[in-house]
């Protein structure tokens, strides 16, 4: 057991020295005036830091006897004490002693010691969790420079790294945890909007062989995103997003296993069908995969803007030449017609008037507008306040995907990426800190209550 003699010395020879640096400055301001605090504040916080550690390393050496009661199980044997440097949010500590025990008919073994701490490798889940909380938003590199300019001792970007990379298991077991509470425990929800989109990462070249691209050679990789809300319609009829109710899901897996973690935080967040679902996206194919696979119940919507820009190539196909009188009056009128949800009325016109000037490219467009008819129905969803457009889940890719992992001279692995995606959907959809508390929520904690 920690020494309580121990620790009172500690804090009597912290609490002297904090109390000396103190006195000095009161004479100092006493004698010449207030002045630059810098000095004085490092030093402060250099010598709490250091009085934390001491004290950090007298409680866990101490509680290093973990194996005295420890029960083992039938097949585990003692193999001995091995030191260890733990790191905590004050620094690394010195060598800690610990047991290993081993599990012969299994064939592994563990440290209780290291299993109560909740260790990730050699450093502590707070240690973790506020290396994370950078490495989220800001370059290994960077969030390696936050963490050691706060905590007053180094950690390097590779540790940074290594560390979301550790939590890879976690945060992806996190989101099936039914743990929460629902959001429609009162009821079920009135609108919820479900947007869905792609975007690339820059990969590694040695990430990208086999991989296509648009002009047969890859540049990117395709990462998948969704955005969850809760909506609600305004006094003039206008759809708008309730505040705080965004969630995220991005990954680099395919089509399938994608839509099962967008129905799985789906079905975690709404323990029953809302009133009205609402799925928008463009009109890809893997996007209607998703929805027939995973959303059925779901009114599909094709965002209109999307739907717009296929009538520049059909326009172009029918030989209207861009610019002249005719593409300024039918690009205007059907762009109008097709907002109005008369999309049919354009596609009927053409058929019966101009299918002779369908060639490949604009036959195409025409057909991407036959099959997706029976989502753009656009005067019906205004007249009901829905949303029409996909911005929600296209300004995600940006902020969310984007900012953290398209910055300047960014080259991921796979791995790496599959790695901080989880955890920075989670961050961007309000949850981190409910995944911290989740790793631990096993852990007995030492009570430290006054």
């Amino acid at each position: 057991m920690p020494s309580k003699k121990n620790v009172a010395q500690l804090v009597l020879r912290g609490a002297a020295r904090i109390h000396a640096l103190v006195d000095a400055a009161a004479e100092s301001v006493e004698r010449n005036g207030i002045a630059c605090t810098s000095r004085l504040e490092q030093t402060l916080f250099d010598e709490m830091n250091g009085l934390c550690r001491d004290l950090m390393a007298e409680l866990l050496s101490a509680g290093a006897a973990t194996a005295r009661d420890y029960e083992p199980g039938e097949s585990e044997r003692n193999a001995g004490n091995h030191p260890k440097r733990i790191v905590t949010l004050f620094g690394e500590l010195p060598p800690i002693r610990r047991t290993y025990w081993y599990d012969e008919d299994g064939h592994e073994g563990h440290y209780p010691f290291d299993d109560r701490l909740g260790l990730v490798g050699r450093y502590t889940p707070a240690a973790c969790a506020d290396m994370i909380r950078s490495a989220v938003d800001r370059p290994f590199a960077d969030a390696a420079r936050d963490f050691s300019a706060k905590h007053a001792f180094r950690v390097s970007a590779d540790t940074v790294r290594e560390i979301v990379g550790l939590h890879y298991d976690a945060v992806r077991d996190f989101p099936k945890d039914e743990s929460h509470a629902k959001e429609d425990a009162g009821g079920a929800a009135p609108l919820v909007c479900v947007m869905v989109d792609g975007t690339g990462i820059p990969l590694r070249k040695e990430c990208l062989k086999g991989a296509k691209g648009k002009d047969g050679r890859a540049k990117t990789r395709e990462v998948k995103a969704a955005a969850i809300f809760r909506a609600s319609t305004t006094s003039d009829n206008e759809p708008h997003r309730d505040i705080g109710t965004t969630s995220y899901v991005a990954t680099t897996h395919r089509t399938e296993k994608f839509g099962k973690l967008v129905r799985g935080e789906f079905d975690r967040r709404f323990g029953q069908a809302p009133e009205t679902t609402l799925y928008i996206t463009d009109g890809s194919k893997w996007l209607q995969t998703v929805w027939r696979n995973h959303f059925p119940f779901a009114t599909p919507i094709l965002d209109v803007y999307h739907a717009l820009e296929h009538l520049k190539p059909m326009m172009l196909g029918l030989g209207i030449r861009e610019g002249s009188k005719e593409w300024k009056y039918r690009h205007h009128y059907w762009s109008e017609c097709i907002k109005a949800g008369k999309a049919r009325n354009v596609l009927d016109y053409i058929w019966k008037n101009m299918k002779a000037r369908l060639g490949k490219d604009a036959m195409r467009e025409y057909r991407y507008y036959r099959g997706n008819l029976g989502r753009m129905k656009y005067d019906e969803y205004r007249r009901n306040g829905w949303f029409i457009g996909s911005g929600v889940i296209e300004s995600g890719c940006k902020t969310v995907i984007g900012q953290r992992f398209k910055q300047s001279g960014m080259f991921w692995s796979l791995k790496g990426a599959k790695a901080l995606l989880p955890l920075r959907t989670l961050h961007k959809s309000n949850r981190l800190e409910e995944f911290f508390a989740y790793l631990v929520r096993d852990l007995r904690q030492v009570d430290c209550a006054a």
